[in-house]
């Protein structure tokens, strides 16, 4: 569940993350008086120039009031450089901290929240819409209540100065401000659609340069291509039709109505006073300038608003991500010594995707020291019960323990850490090859990885390579063959030390020369261990001390290798498929013939 985020509630949320930062914000405001001050105090210097020192022929004082002219122009850049750099340092560590907050929440959710969400659109909500955000902590916050002070200053001193013109600010700054409510109420959902089609571009961007070596295989480089040209053509299409709304349109009628026309009618009426006396010209100068001061920031408030807007909108996607609740939750008590001593169970465990129900009642248990293999077709729930106990998901009904202790009822990472995973799909992170093989444990001692690499046959492999164990591998272990990552993945486990080990399809996506291999490493890595073994290689299983069998989601045969070939139904089927044969108790032989007869090929 997630509650509706809008633009006032991720702004109330947003303020939070100012409290660290109270005393900067304070200096910050500080500068901003200055250069408000700055900009109200130089039209009276010229007015003083113009109407006192030039009259007077006084050179002097004109050099004094163009030196403090100058030094308030320098005095105003240097409090400027100060908030500007001020708060781009409270920009850059607000938003840091939340990329951190929200990576960690991401991190926390279990797999149903991936299964609803493209990576490249998490990708898109953690990077680029952090980022974002950054502007209401940088140059727009900022730039708001700095021209909101030149407005407010200026207004008093056309007040204090005369009573009309002041009046006619006062009338002007509404009419601007009925354009800015409609201006903004459009470019507000001109830009939200903008950001909605570069999350798009992204995702899709994302999901296939992940498949490139398919889309290569099947030639459909031009088709991919057509598809991400129309998703970058209608972002440019909207991003052109707001820019020229923005920039071109609004920003050029916005300047002539106001400040020009202002100025226009100002002039017109200040000028007759000046002729019958009852103005100066310093002061006519002086209106103009306050005029052209109260019109810029009122303009620069424009573009500030609509670029908060834009944030505020990033802001809303980053907030519901946030307020996303793990569909698993994490309240179990801590348990830093647990370990597995008799018995893991599965209790009458259902399981439902949405509507579609994957397991339905299944109920066995995984001795403490036993080899468990799980075999069926894709789609059969083997799978299922694997992230069911890693609690990537919970059940939908029933439960799963370990000596009797329901998993839900222990912290995440306590449980998890007493498992380890081997997949088929084998990933390795960005870093040197001991960084893998600790998993970036860096209390782990470089000689546990070495030992458990030579126990593997891993050792040998890795000392040829350029750097030994400290070289960097390529993107997900390209420079490696699918054996070595494999011998990797496996390593990485051994160096783990886990109670329970999990192989899922692990020698799927191998030869039979290779299978043989890593057949030998696996056996010693499962060694003393609780294992189960999921596999459409019923090589990779015959030796388990039992095998579950599913179909459709139901658990349907039970027992070791032996009694199921004794036995009518789907792992008998299975065997004589693979083997090509029917005959009862010769599987090991025509397997061991199948694998010879590959190995002289």
């Amino acid at each position: 569940m997630t509650k509706k985020n809008d633009n006032k509630s991720v702004f109330k949320r947003l303020l939070p993350y100012f409290g660290p930062h109270l005393v900067k914000l304070g200096i910050s405001m500080l500068t901003m008086i200055v250069v408000t001050a700055v900009h109200l105090i130089r039209p009276m210097i010229l007015r003083n120039i113009i109407d006192t020192a030039i009259p007077q022929k006084d050179i002097g004082m004109a050099l004094k009031l163009a030196g403090f002219f100058i030094l308030c122009l320098l005095f105003g850049a240097l409090a400027l450089y100060i908030r500007v750099k001020i708060m781009a340092r409270i920009g850059a560590e607000v938003v840091a901290e939340i990329k951190r907050k929200l990576f960690s929440h991401i991190l926390g959710q279990g797999m149903r929240f991936f299964d609803q969400n493209q990576s490249g659109k998490l990708i898109t909500r953690t990077e680029s819409d952090s980022n974002q955000i950054k502007s209401l902590f940088t140059q727009s916050s900022a730039q708001l209540f700095a021209s909101a002070m030149l407005v407010l200053g200026t207004v008093i001193v056309l007040f204090y100065e005369d009573l009309k013109v002041g009046t006619f600010a006062i009338i002007s700054m509404l009419v601007v401000s009925l354009l800015l409510f409609f201006y903004l109420s459009y470019i507000r959902t001109m830009y939200t659609k903008v950001r909605e089609k570069g999350s798009q571009l992204t995702g899709y961007l994302t999901e296939y340069i992940q498949g490139v070596p398919l889309i290569k295989v099947h030639g459909r480089e031009a088709d991919i291509m057509a598809n991400m040209n129309k998703y970058g053509q209608e972002k440019a299409t909207l991003e052109c039709k707001a820019a020229f709304i923005e920039y071109s349109l609004f920003s050029t009628s916005f300047r002539f109505c106001t400040e020009i026309g202002s100025i226009m009618v100002l002039f017109a009426y200040c000028s007759s006073r000046v002729f019958d006396g009852t103005m100066t010209v310093g002061t006519l100068v002086m209106f103009i300038e306050l005029l052209r001061q109260f019109f810029r920031p009122l303009e620069s408030l424009v573009e500030v608003l609509a670029q908060m807007q834009t944030a505020l909108a990033a802001g809303v996607r980053v907030f519901d991500i946030l307020d996303t609740e793990p569909a698993v939750k994490d309240i179990g008590e801590p348990s830093a010594e647990l370990r597995l001593e008799k018995s893991i169970e599965f209790e009458d465990v259902s399981f439902a995707y949405d509507t579609e129900i994957v397991l339905k009642n299944a109920s066995f248990s995984i001795p403490r020291g036993q080899q468990l293999a799980i075999v069926g077709a894709s789609g059969s729930g083997k799978t299922t019960c694997i992230n069911l106990l890693l609690r990537f998901y919970d059940p939908t009904s029933g439960r799963i323990t370990v000596d009797g202790r329901d998993i839900s009822s222990i912290k995440l990472l306590d449980w998890r850490r007493k498992i380890a995973l081997v997949l088929q799909e084998i990933y390795l992170f960005p870093g040197t090859i001991m960084e893998n093989l600790k998993a970036f444990h860096t209390d782990v001692a470089d000689e546990t990885v070495i030992k458990a690499a030579q126990e593997l046959g891993a050792h040998d492999f890795i000392l040829k390579q350029p750097q030994g164990y400290q070289t960097v591998l390529a993107e997900r272990g390209a420079n490696l063959s699918y054996g070595e990552r494999q011998l990797l993945s496996y390593t990485r486990a051994m160096v783990k030390n886990p109670d329970l080990l999990i192989l899922d399809e692990a020698t799927s996506s191998v030869d039979v020369i290779t299978e043989r291999e890593l057949q030998t490493s696996m056996e010693k890595l499962m060694s003393g261990r609780t294992g189960i073994v999921i596999a459409h290689r019923l090589s990779t299983i015959r030796k388990a001390d039992r095998i579950l069998v599913f179909e459709k989601g139901l658990l349907i045969q039970s027992g070791n290798h032996e009694t199921l070939l004794q036995q009518q139904g789907i792992y008998r089927e299975l065997v004589e498929i693979q083997t090509g044969s029917d005959i009862l108790g010769e599987f090991s032989e025509i397997e061991e013939n199948d694998e010879e007869k590959g190995a002289v090929a």
